[in-house]
């Protein structure tokens, strides 16, 4: 069975929620009505009206989207007219609920940050709570887990301390489904089991079962996760939200096909496809379009099983979103190959690996985009913090002009005491808040000058990965392909294997060079020095390249004294002696010479390796040493490199007390340089 993307269902923020059936609902959409004049005057109403327009949004929030915006956008205008702040909040967090249950994710953050300027960070407890938990579906939305679960921490906070139950219960679902897509399911099944075991089923909790659905289902209890999504679909009534009810659909198919009751299964599939084309939601339809293909395959009717699986590979391209690009190139390629066309069945294992690689990027992506994630959250904390004490110094001005008008009443005398008193007060306040808004700035052009550093290290890393790394495994894989579809002779099989062999033992110094990179720079690496001994380390690592040195015919000497010990790490060391041996012999002609030589002063030793090669002109010698442009060319026998060899030398010498040398010139040859600290004699 080929499993499909993992969609959960999260709970948008709620600022007032019904617990009535429909008839309760109706009753009380028109009470709510009556309390309204026409809607060509609401702009001249005052904040009741507010109150009531958002009273109606919320009512329909969960059968009407489109009422919901229309009535929420009515509150918002109203708002800004009277500067109502907290009508304003509510209504763009409204709104912004509509745009998370449409999949529009990047309104849902706009909308959010402008919230939060216009509150601030003190007051307005029930607006912050609210926000901090519509925040957090945003990122929990991009798959950014770990940061939206900050911020339904701190929406659980605030809740507590409201006591409000309700929105305490809706941030604790969401704390549930964070530990879902974090694939913690013990712990989300504990969130799910407790506010099943303190709520009955209604309207507003139903997304309880919906999640144990989930959950279940990742489990491989298949008969609790049915009798969950029964208990959703079997709710009577129709105030609940129609997301959780299309994703219970969806999932209620995916059972019925596990089961291999193929026609129910498509019956629940086409249901949810119905509810989120009500809800013009296209990027949740590709899971049940792959669904029915799926269905269809397994029945051997491939030619419907194609037809649904490019209309979800259609969509999902519109979309741009890669999961359920990837599902679907996946879904297509299992096709293809079980009807036997390898090539489009080649074809679209090629784009899932890719959309698939994508999805999961090396450690170095993940810690360049936790950066930029922590870079922005302080940045937008930053801006806060500056608003609120510009709000805060212009109160207190307000309060100083008061004061001063109250004491001329009394005393010119005064006056002119507390004029002259007031006056270097509010300067001392003013040169304050300015030195804090200049180092602020400062501050965050730091940031800023690293993230663009973090950044531009990020692209070359990825132009590394996707051209060198990406290219042998593509060939790998397209060989390994060609071989079990037995379209190679023995005779191809042998001329190919040196070319493949060739390529991975390139690949194999590259994705060594790219990892203590990244954990260097990224993370750290920690040094840890020791006492040994040069000439050994030298003849160890030219034992390594010596088939290279014999098929360029190169004269090789190492004139290292057997007793010159140096303190450093000795790994680290045989990466630098490795990467600079194989520079040397990579810019050597046939032929030509290398030599190791080593000279001693009272607390260090120099190690120098110097080649008869091609030799570097000035400019392109500083240029192998930027550490954003990773400055590469070619060997004397076309061999390949990244630029990423000499400056992790660089960086590991220094890092061990050590300083990194080099000159060059052109076509006379190159000298590289390095010295370590000398050992303690016995």
């Amino acid at each position: 069975m080929i499993p499909l993307i993992k969609i959960i269902f999260l709970c948008s923020v709620t600022i007032f929620v019904s617990t009535e059936f429909a008839t309760a609902q109706s009753e009380t959409i028109d009470s709510l009505h009556s309390e309204l004049v026409d809607e060509a005057d609401l702009l001249d109403s005052d904040t009741s009206t507010v109150f009531a327009l958002l009273n109606l949004a919320e009512e329909y929030r969960n059968t009407n989207l489109d009422s919901t915006y229309k009535y929420a956008f009515l509150a918002l205008k109203i708002s800004e007219e009277l500067n109502f702040v907290r009508g304003i909040s509510t209504s763009q967090q409204h709104i912004g609920r509509v745009y998370f249950n449409r999949g529009e994710y990047d309104k849902v953050y706009e909308l959010a940050r402008e919230a939060f300027s216009l509150i601030g960070d003190t007051g307005y407890k029930t607006e912050r709570a609210s926000l901090n938990q519509l925040m957090g579906l945003f990122y929990a939305a991009q798959g950014s887990y770990e940061i939206g679960l900050n911020y339904f921490f701190k929406a659980n906070e605030l809740f507590e301390k409201l006591g409000d139950e309700e929105g305490a219960f809706q941030n604790l679902n969401n704390i549930g489904v964070s530990y879902i897509r974090l694939e913690d399911y013990d712990k989300a099944l504990e969130i799910f089991m407790e506010l099943d075991s303190l709520n009955t089923l209604n309207a507003q909790t139903i997304a309880i079962h919906v999640n144990l659905g989930f959950i279940y289902y990742e489990l491989d209890d298949y008969e609790k996760a049915e009798l969950n999504i029964k208990r959703v679909l079997n709710f009577e009534g129709d105030n609940f939200d129609r997301r959780g009810l299309g994703l219970s659909y969806f999932k209620m198919g995916e059972i019925h096909r596990w089961k291999k009751e193929y026609d129910s299964a498509l019956a629940f599939f086409q249901r949810s496809i119905e509810i989120f084309d009500e809800l013009e939601n296209n990027i949740e339809k590709v899971q049940s379009l792959n669904g029915i293909a799926i269905t269809y395959l397994e029945q051997s009717e491939f030619q419907q099983a194609l037809e649904f699986a490019h209309l979800a590979f259609e969509i999902s391209t519109e979309s741009n979103t890669l999961p359920e690009r990837s599902t679907s190139a996946k879904t297509l390629f299992e096709i293809y190959k079980t009807i036997g066309e390898p090539e489009k069945s080649l074809e679209y294992h090629i784009l899932f690996k890719s959309f698939s690689d994508s999805l999961h990027n090396n450690e170095v992506s993940k810690a360049v985009g936790r950066l930029e994630a922590e870079h922005e959250n302080e940045k937008f904390e930053s801006e806060l913090i500056l608003q609120q004490q510009t709000k805060n110094l212009e109160t207190t001005q307000q309060l100083t002009n008061r004061n001063f008008l109250l004491i001329i009443a009394f005393s010119l005398l005064i006056i002119t005491v507390v004029i002259a008193f007031f006056l270097y007060k509010n300067s001392l306040v003013r040169k304050k808040a300015n030195t804090l808004l200049q180092e602020k700035n400062v501050e965050i052009e730091q940031q800023a000058a690293k993230l663009q550093e973090m950044n531009e290290i990020k692209t070359h890393l990825f132009s590394i990965i996707s051209h060198d790394l990406r290219g042998p495994l593509s060939s790998l894989y397209g060989f390994i392909t060609l071989n079990e579809m037995d379209a190679l002779s023995k005779d191809q099989i042998q001329r190919l294997l040196p070319e493949l062999s060739e390529k991975f033992n390139s690949t194999s110094n590259l994705l060594n060079n790219l990892l203590n990179w990244a954990k260097s720079q990224l993370e750290g690496y920690k040094v840890i020095p020791e006492k040994f001994e040069l000439k050994e380390i030298a003849k160890q690592t030219l034992k390594l390249l010596s088939h290279k040195v014999e098929n360029k015919n190169l004269y090789v000497t190492i004139d290292l004294d057997d007793v010159v010990h140096v303190y450093a790490d000795k790994n680290m060391m045989e990466l630098v002696l490795l990467n600079l041996l194989s520079n040397a012999i990579k810019f050597t002609p046939n032929k030509g010479a290398i030599h190791l030589t080593a000279s001693e002063k009272e607390n260090s030793v120099k190690l120098c390796i110097q080649d008869s090669g091609v030799g570097i002109s000035e400019k392109k010698l500083q240029m192998l040493f930027n550490k954003t442009n990773f400055y590469s060319t070619e060997g004397t026998n076309d061999e390949k490199g990244t630029g990423l060899g000499l400056i992790l030398c660089k960086d590991f010498v220094r890092q061990n007390k050590g300083i990194f040398s080099a000159e060059s010139e052109v076509d006379k040859g190159s000298k590289f340089c390095f010295t370590l600290p000398k050992a303690e004699s016995d």
